[in-house]
Parts: C-alpha cells; structure tokens; sequence
C-alpha cells in the first residue's frame, strides 16, 4: 500500500471564500434590517392604535360629560314639571273653594227665599257636598211647607227630611240635608 501524502489544500480561488463571507454578512445586516423594521412597524402600530383609543375614550367622556349635563336639564324639568302640577293642584283646590263659595251663597239666598213663617233655623253644617240643616217649626205642616219651598227655590238642592220629631213645647224639632249647588247653577 502506498501512503498517501498529506498535501496541504491552497485555496486557489480566496475571492469566493471572500464573497461567500460578504454574501452571508450581507444576509445577516438584512435579516437585522427586517428585524429592525418589523420592531419599527410593530411600535408604529401600537402607537396609533394607543392614539385611536385615546381618541376614542376622549370622545367618550365628553359623551358623558354631554350626558350628565343632559340628565341635569332633565332633572330641572322634572322638577319644574312637578312644581307646575303642585300649582294647578293649588289653582284647582282654590277654583274649588271659589265654586264652593259661590254655592253656599245660592243656597243660603235659595234658603231665605223658602224659608215659610213659623220656622226657624237653627244649623247649617257641610258634609263633603250635602248641608245638614237644623231647626223647629211651629208643625209639620210648616216643615212640609219649608220642604216644598225649597223644592221650587233650589231644584237642584233635592231636599231630603232625616228626622222630625216632637218638642215639649208643641213644636217640631226637624233636620233636613240638601245637596250644594253644582258649578254653573244659579
């Protein structure tokens, strides 16, 4: 067997080695460049993704602020709303009193036109819309008299006899309830 002998391998060509080493230098400054730039683009990205949703939030509470300053309106209106219905409550209660008024006038002119001689009065007390009447006469028949009169002089009035009853002095002691004039009449 013949020994080989070892010769010594002399690159004969060095610039491929060269431009295989520039080739691979080359990739990895582009692979850092991509690198780079994506890291670049990525915080790019997130800055005006962080931009939009500040601006998105921004516009949300001046959607609040808008509505809170809305809901504050509202409340003033509700309260004037109730405030105005607490008025016409009282302008209807007073209408009322005025009608009222005014009916107690009707019956008490009605009352003396009808009240007949030989009877006498002695209370008038309201409950709700009826008056309650009290006094004597001289007899029924005075009563009956006073109950007619009031028929023709209030017809509204529809008078009604709760009780009659006897005096020790011969008289008559009655009640009567009559209804209060309604609105309009006269």
């Amino acid at each position: 067997m013949k020994a080989v002998a070892k010769v010594p391998c002399i690159n004969l060509l060095p610039y491929r080695q060269a431009a295989r080493r520039k080739r691979i230098q080359l990739l990895l400054w582009q692979l850092a460049g991509g690198a780079l730039m994506g890291l670049l683009l990525a915080l790019a990205a997130g800055a005006w993704l962080q931009q939009q949703l500040d601006a998105q939030l921004r516009r949300q509470e001046d959607w609040q602020h808008r509505m809170q300053q809305v809901n504050v309106v509202l409340a003033a209106g509700k309260r004037v709303q109730g405030e105005t219905a607490a008025l016409l409550q009282r302008q209807q209660a007073i209408a009322s009193l005025q009608e009222q008024r005014h009916a107690w006038v009707r019956m008490l002119a009605a009352l003396a036109r009808a009240m007949p001689a030989g009877v006498a009065l002695h209370s008038v007390r309201q409950e709700t819309a009826m008056v309650r009447l009290q006094g004597q006469a001289v007899s029924q028949d005075k009563v009956a008299a006073l109950l007619l009169a009031l028929e023709q002089a209030a017809p509204w009035s529809r008078p009604e006899v709760l009780e009659v009853r006897g005096a020790a002095d011969g008289a008559v002691e009655w009640t009567i309830r009559l209804a209060l004039a309604p609105a309009g009449q006269s």
